[in-house]
């Protein structure tokens, strides 16, 4: 017959709560700091051209050096559009890529694009300008961030504003990287 040491009965119910008790607080966390659309959008007042001002580094857009600069379309169907991303390499040349995408039925600033079918992703307009002069997007997983503007260069204390609000959504503004537009 084994005899059970008192000190392992101990540790395991230890570590369990210890265990529970992060989970709870990261889970109230993310709750606290969950990313929310705008609750109404335009798509007739968001076509046009943006400049990316500053975004979250992403391996599709790491070759970009500046002037990068993204399009918004209205599509051929109800609630689609076409997205073209612009941006200047290394050698001097542009690169470019085109998406398709939709609007959320409900109106609200969520988005989902696709590059390939049947693969989309989600992106949402966490906050805009009233005049649409600026638009703060991301994805609601807080994995990208991008804040673009209608003008080049953006007021600092604009770019201020913007920042702090994507903090409170819960985004890393420190992660932000500037983008050089000439």
């Amino acid at each position: 017959m084994k005899t059970i040491k008192f000190k392992s009965l101990v540790k395991v119910p230890v570590c369990a709560a210890l265990l529970l008790a992060f989970l709870v607080a990261a889970s109230s966390a993310a709750v606290a700091q969950s990313a929310t659309p705008v609750p109404k959008l335009d798509p007739a007042r968001l076509i046009g051209t943006y400049y990316e001002i500053a975004r979250y580094p992403i391996r599709r857009e790491k070759s970009c050096l500046a002037n990068e600069m993204v399009l918004y379309a209205l599509g051929d169907k109800k609630n689609t559009l076409q997205i073209v991303t612009t941006c200047e390499v290394k050698d001097g040349n542009s690169n470019s890529s085109n998406y398709a995408g939709k609007f959320d039925k409900s109106g609200d600033g969520k988005i989902k694009l696709g590059w390939i079918w049947p693969f989309a992703k989600k992106y949402w307009v966490l906050d805009l300008a009233p005049d649409y002069t600026w638009a703060l997007v991301g994805t609601p997983n807080h994995k990208s961030l991008w804040i673009l503007s209608r003008a080049v260069p953006l007021a600092p204390e604009v770019l201020v504003e913007i920042e702090t609000k994507a903090t409170a959504q819960g985004f890393n503004a420190a992660k932000l990287v500037k983008i050089v537009q000439r």
